[in-house]
């Protein structure tokens, strides 16, 4: 069993399996503890097409949702805060750095995964969690910062934002931000585990299958596309940022 953790820090169920299953399933499989903070319920998303439950009930429908994918994904600890999906701009963003501090001295990981600074789509939400969870990279730390946790400061070594490369729009229609090429410092080859991807984001996240990720083109291209994921290295605690690398965990000791 590897000592190496990982932590993801998102904002809705389903951010998890679609944006960063593959390594999230990929790592687990490798003996690293994986854990996961997602902010809230999913309440303002879809209740699918046809609908499987009332709007009502879609916050508790969707927690199921992603306690199903993370066991498929291979998620050992799940956190989920009580906040409102689509609320997170009007939230205190101090109090929420702080849950995201308390997730990171808990869990101590070694490499902690986020949006970057475009949300990947631009929603709200992704972008609250991307400074929220940067923020609290940096000072996690710090013994004087949220103190009344009660937990023990911790250092991350890694902190990676999740992509999308611009070479993918030749095969995609991407209507989002994208990052040059040159500027990814890790390609991550997921394909052993793309059956997990699919079903996480498909079986396990039924509610929300229907909304496809790179919408007009063919199911497979799509999961071609979806087989490959891409990171950028936005900050250590203390080592040299490389031009790239081959894995995240590359240069940490266990």
């Amino acid at each position: 069993m590897s000592q190496y953790r990982m932590l993801g820090i998102f904002a809705h169920p389903d951010d998890e399996s679609r944006i960063v299953g593959g390594a999230l399933a990929r790592y687990a499989d490798q003996g690293i503890s994986v854990s996961l903070l997602v902010a809230t319920r999913g309440e303002a998303g879809s209740c699918g097409e046809p609908p499987l439950c009332d709007s009502e009930d879609l916050a508790q429908f969707r927690e199921r949702e992603l306690r199903e994918a993370c066991e498929i994904l291979g998620v050992s600890d799940l956190s989920i805060l009580d906040y409102q999906d689509g609320t997170l701009e009007d939230v205190d963003l101090d109090e929420l750095t702080g849950h995201c501090v308390a997730a990171i001295r808990r869990q101590r990981p070694h490499v902690v995964l986020t949006f970057g600074p475009e949300g990947r789509t631009l929603h709200p939400d992704h972008i609250v969690i991307h400074k929220a969870a940067t923020a609290a990279f940096h000072i996690a730390a710090d013994p004087e910062a949220y103190p009344d946790d009660g937990l023990p400061a911790h250092a991350p070594e890694k902190l990676y934002y999740h992509v999308v490369p611009e070479s993918i729009t030749e095969q995609a229609s991407w209507r989002f931000p994208t990052q040059p090429d040159r500027e990814v410092t890790l390609v991550l080859d997921v394909r052993p585990w793309i059956t997990q991807k699919q079903r996480a984001s498909n079986e396990a996240h039924r509610s929300q299958a229907h909304d496809l990720i790179f919408k007009g083109i063919t199911d497979e291209l799509r999961w071609e596309l979806l087989s490959t994921e891409h990171y950028v290295l936005a900050a250590t605690s203390g080592r040299p940022i490389p031009a790239s690398e081959h894995d995240m965990f590359s240069g940490i000791d266990e």
